[in-house]
């Protein structure tokens, strides 16, 4: 099935048909990528990976990602290394990664960012995380990780902790899922965290049903107990960030009894004891993994080789 977009900037685009789409290719690079061996499938085009945010595993597995397809690779990491630095606009800086690429791949502190480089990309744009506001091949990989742990995206109920207002990943997964049938969220934050009212108000057109709590507790029993670390980078008040960091820590202590499946999109920094790793249901890193296979799909699928 072909993608109905050329540009994937946000996660409101990944209709049911299109993540059922992009699981089937996904199965399919999970038996390439397990083979051991590169596939030949993009030998001739070349991948633009635009970081200018911080990144460990969106960044490398993308590059696995271009790697496993046999494609070229072009890497920009880090704006003080780009000519943005100079002042270039953003529009600009895609104009001309446009004219060296086939794809482009970007990272970007700023809200928005990805609909503007999308906006005057002539080759297809896949969007890396822009600042506060989305992060979509996070979404399909997070979708994609609870539909092989939990056999249905339907019939959910997921909790999500600790900073709803600032995650692009909990509010794209939470974008995600809310067209599945019988889903119920909880979102668990500090007062001053709460998810935001555009977000919320999706959930009410949806009839998505949704609590809020401060109470990490009341995520334990969930389906998914989606933890994501407090954004210390998006605090304008870094005494707000020390306030709140050590409020929300799951420990293997209190999922004893418990089958409850634990998923952080990582980087991993006061939210998860390290005791929790060895849980059975604890599936942060399979699920960093499978960000591999979907990237590969996708950048397969918005290149028409699959």
């Amino acid at each position: 099935m072909p993608l109905p977009f050329e540009h994937l900037t946000s996660a409101q685009q990944l209709s049911k048909e299109v993540v059922a789409s992009v699981f089937a290719v996904a199965d399919d690079m999970e038996k390439i990528w397990s083979s051991g061996k590169r596939s030949k499938l993009l030998e001739d085009k070349i991948i633009a990976l635009l970081f200018y945010e911080p990144s460990s595993r969106t960044m490398l597995s993308f590059q696995a990602a271009v790697q496993g397809l046999s494609a070229g690779m072009e890497l920009a990491h880090g704006r003080q290394n780009s000519s943005m630095a100079k002042g270039e606009s953003i529009e600009d800086t895609i104009r001309m990664v446009a004219r060296y690429s086939d794809l482009i791949v970007m990272r970007h502190p700023e809200a928005g960012s990805a609909d503007k480089a999308a906006s005057v990309s002539h080759v297809p744009f896949i969007n890396a995380g822009d600042g506060a506001n989305e992060h979509p091949t996070q979404c399909l990989l997070d979708l994609y990780t609870i539909q092989k742990e939990k056999g249905s995206l339907n019939g959910l109920h997921v909790a999500f902790a600790c900073d709803p207002l600032q995650s692009r990943t909990i509010r794209s997964l939470a974008l995600g899922l809310s067209q599945y049938d019988d889903i119920r969220f909880t979102f668990i934050s500090p007062e001053s965290l709460k998810a935001s009212k555009d977000m919320l108000d999706v959930f009410d057109d949806r009839g998505v049903a949704y609590e809020e709590t401060t109470e990490l507790s009341a995520g334990i029993d969930a389906d998914i107990l989606y933890m994501n670390r407090l954004q210390e980078e998006r605090f304008n008040d870094h005494k707000e960030f020390e306030k709140y960091r050590d409020q929300y820590v799951l420990t293997a202590d209190m999922l004893k009894g418990k089958d409850t499946l634990i998923m952080d999109p990582l980087p991993r920094i006061d939210e998860i004891a390290t005791d929790v790793d060895d849980l059975p249901n604890a599936v942060y890193f399979d699920q960093a993994r499978n960000g591999v296979l979907v990237r590969m799909a996708l950048m397969a699928m918005l290149l028409g080789k699959a």
